[in-house]
């Protein structure tokens, strides 16, 4: 754990290339040779902390989801958990958007995205023949959510924002309209379920 951390601070703020093995292990306050024992290269040891906070990452925005729920409810979750995991990690969501398609990432780690994206396409495909979503690539709103978490981090480390419930609500409430099926089509099909005609 020791050792992950100190990876993950280092690898986070001078990049991957910038590091030595040998900085890792004063930051972790261990001799060389002991990283050497659990990893036999530095990409073996990147690749285990992008592994770490990925499947923590999956883990708590892919978590289950309750029944019964529409679209806007259900994007409502998937937000609120980003942007939670991104206020309590900040560093892990920095490394992870600087080390997303690293030519030193292995297939393992590549693989991890793709779980990502199969929640994003059955989001987007029950929201579109309900007729609540704009017809847009899972990816690109994947892209548009990631994008907001990692650039409000930033100007949240910059001193620009505070990442509070209102900040976090306000950029929701943004995404959420960019998505959305137009709102004259949502009023004259009855919303979601299509039952409704316009008055």
């Amino acid at each position: 754990a020791r050792l992950l951390d100190a990876a993950l601070d280092l690898f986070e703020s001078q990049g991957f290339d910038a590091v030595a093995v040998p900085e890792i292990a004063r930051k972790a306050r261990v001799a060389t040779g002991t990283i050497y024992r659990y990893f036999k290269t530095k990409e073996e040891l990147v690749n285990a902390l992008y592994r770490h906070w990925k499947s923590a990452y999956n883990e708590q925005i892919l978590g289950p989801v309750p029944e019964g729920l529409n679209a806007r409810e259900i994007f409502s979750l998937y937000w609120r958990r980003m942007a939670d995991f991104a206020r309590k990690n900040y560093r892990a969501v920095r490394f992870l958007d600087l080390h997303y398609h690293a030519p030193y990432l292995d297939a393992q780690s590549l693989a991890m995205e793709g779980i990502y994206m199969v929640t994003a396409k059955a989001f987007m495909e029950r929201g579109r023949k309900k007729g609540t979503l704009r017809p847009l690539e899972p990816a690109l709103v994947a892209a548009l959510m990631w994008g907001a978490t990692t650039g409000l981090n930033k100007f949240v480390r910059d001193g620009v924002l505070v990442f509070d419930a209102a900040t976090s609500k306000a950029m929701e409430e943004a995404l959420w309209r960019a998505i959305a099926a137009d709102s004259n089509k949502q009023i004259s099909t009855g919303g979601i379920d299509g039952t409704k005609k316009k008055r």
